[in-house]
């Protein structure tokens, strides 16, 4: 399957600002402040398991967004797309190894083994495009902004 042209929405959290916290935690350690080292490794392990709730969380919105779009607004008469519920039902989350990083994606493909995700998001030359994965990521976004800023404010609780 060529996943180049499969639309794609993804969702991340970048662990670095915890990385320059437990550096500066190592130098105030080594001033004096023996404690800074186990408050940063608390406040990693907390933000690490929060983190990860988060992405699950957001690959959850994402797949819940996108196959409401995809039923509700893709095809019934506007591009010549008919919806089967294959494409709605292939929408997936994978989750990367350390759970910090999520991609939903259809994954339905036709008879010829095809995927044809691509062509209802971005339309075909015979076909007019019906997005329904890029207005589910942008609104999931939107949404989730405000979350992991809370998330965040608990990590340093």
């Amino acid at each position: 399957m060529d996943d180049d042209n499969i639309p794609v929405v993804k969702f991340s959290v970048d662990m670095q600002g915890i990385e320059k916290m437990k550096q500066v935690a190592a130098l105030m350690s080594s001033n004096g402040f023996e404690e800074a080292v186990g408050v940063a490794n608390a406040t990693e392990t907390k933000a690490k398991a929060l983190s990860k709730a988060f992405i699950r969380n957001a690959g959850a919105k994402e797949v819940d967004q996108a196959q409401q779009i995809e039923s509700s607004l893709v095809g019934h008469g506007k591009s010549g797309y008919v919806p089967t519920g294959n494409l709605q039902g292939s929408i997936k989350p994978k989750f990367n190894k350390n759970g910090l990083e999520v991609s939903v994606k259809p994954e339905a493909t036709n008879g010829k083994n095809q995927p044809y995700g691509q062509h209802v998001e971005f339309g075909t030359y015979k076909m007019a495009p019906e997005p329904y994965m890029k207005p589910s990521g942008e609104k999931v976004s939107a949404e989730l902004d405000k979350e992991f800023e809370d998330i965040i404010r608990k990590a340093a609780d």
